[in-house]
């Protein structure tokens, strides 16, 4: 900060005080005091854009420029070097007012009003108006090349280069990537489905189990039925062949009835027991059935949906035929009060003969 230090403008405003009115008897040194008004006037009331794009000059001159400021003395050299100051000032502020930006109209026509005092000066002050016009533009230039912020951007294009250049090896690794993942997300979608399938045979393969175990009991139950049904038998032919069939009479007869009754009933629970022993054969078979559809389920679905596209009808066969389930009639099964009925009609037939 330069121009809007409070100590810098109190100067510039005591020198615009105290040069603004005064007029010498020379038309040169008139014109000259008079672009250095106008100059370091724009300077006080826009001070920032000076110090921004001043940096050059302020470094170099500024000390010097506020010294003559401050000193003034119309009898002097003052005059001359605070317009030569000036002037620097505002062909630097031209060199760096940026892209797409021009001087107004009043500091371009003040360029111009100096030009051509520079074409009819002499001495020092037209040496210094050619260097504030041509070489300090250079030796501004030449201090921002080797500024070492500049280093700093050259890097960064370099890094810029090589980051790019990292950006499409990672955009290939990336497609790469993209395909392997790809092909990896069907992997797993088979195994999904395998395992699901593999899952669903566990749960029937468990289910099987369950009823293998519950038919070896029904078929022990029959053994056990049918030799409750055999015994009565035996034990009735040992009783007549011990006594003889000519000793029977009409009151051994009776003896027989509560032996038909435990017949009957013990050959009612009998078919109980092996029409749910058939049953749970017919269920294990389908069971075991389903397994069997668990290990091609997947690729009968694949191969389905691309036939299914030609024909509709091509599969229909094969498919009544394997996914047809194999099922026992429940209602063929007798119930607990049909039998306890015909058990008392037949008593009751005993009794009327």
């Amino acid at each position: 900060m330069f121009f809007a230090n409070e100590d810098n403008s109190k100067i510039l405003a005591a020198f615009l005080k105290k040069a603004g009115a005064l007029h010498t008897a020379s038309d040169v040194q008139n014109f000259r005091l008079g672009v250095a008004v106008d100059l370091i006037g724009r300077m006080y009331k826009n001070p920032n854009d000076w110090d921004e794009k001043c940096k050059f000059n302020i470094e170099h001159i500024g000390e010097h420029f506020l010294r003559r400021m401050q000193n003034f003395d119309v009898d002097s050299d003052d005059i001359d070097h605070i317009y030569i100051s000036s002037y620097r000032f505002l062909c630097e502020l031209d060199f760096l007012i940026g892209e797409g930006r021009e001087l107004s109209m009043e500091l371009s026509s003040t360029l111009e009003r100096v030009h051509e005092d520079m074409n009819s000066a002499t001495g020092t002050v037209r040496s210094q108006l050619m260097y504030a016009s041509y070489s300090m533009p250079i030796s501004i230039a030449k201090e921002l090349v080797n500024d070492s912020s500049i280093g700093v951007i050259k890097s960064f294009y370099q890094t810029k280069a090589e980051a790019l250049k990292l950006k499409e090896q990672w955009d290939d690794e990336i497609e790469a990537k993209k395909v392997e993942v790809g092909h990896l997300k069907d992997k797993l979608d088979e195994y999904k489905v395998a395992f699901n399938f593999v899952g669903l045979h566990q749960g029937f393969s468990e289910l099987s189990s369950a009823k293998k175990i519950e038919g070896k009991s029904l078929f022990l139950s029959l053994l056990g039925l049918g030799g409750l049904i055999l015994a009565p038998l035996l034990a009735e032919m040992f009783f007549v062949m011990s006594i003889g069939m000519r000793e029977l009479d009409a009151g051994y007869l009776f003896l027989f009835v509560p032996l038909i009754s435990i017949e009957v009933i013990l050959i009612y629970f009998f078919r109980i027991v092996l029409l749910n022993h058939r049953s749970v054969k017919a269920q294990i078979m389908q069971i075991e059935l389903r397994m069997t559809l668990c290990q091609f389920i997947q690729s009968y679905a694949d191969y389905s949906a691309k036939i299914k596209v030609a024909d509709s009808v091509a599969l229909e066969k094969f498919e009544s035929l394997i996914f047809s389930g194999i099922l026992t009639d429940p209602e063929k099964l007798p119930s607990t009060f049909d039998g306890i009925a015909q058990i008392s009609s037949f008593i009751k037939n005993i009794k009327s003969s």
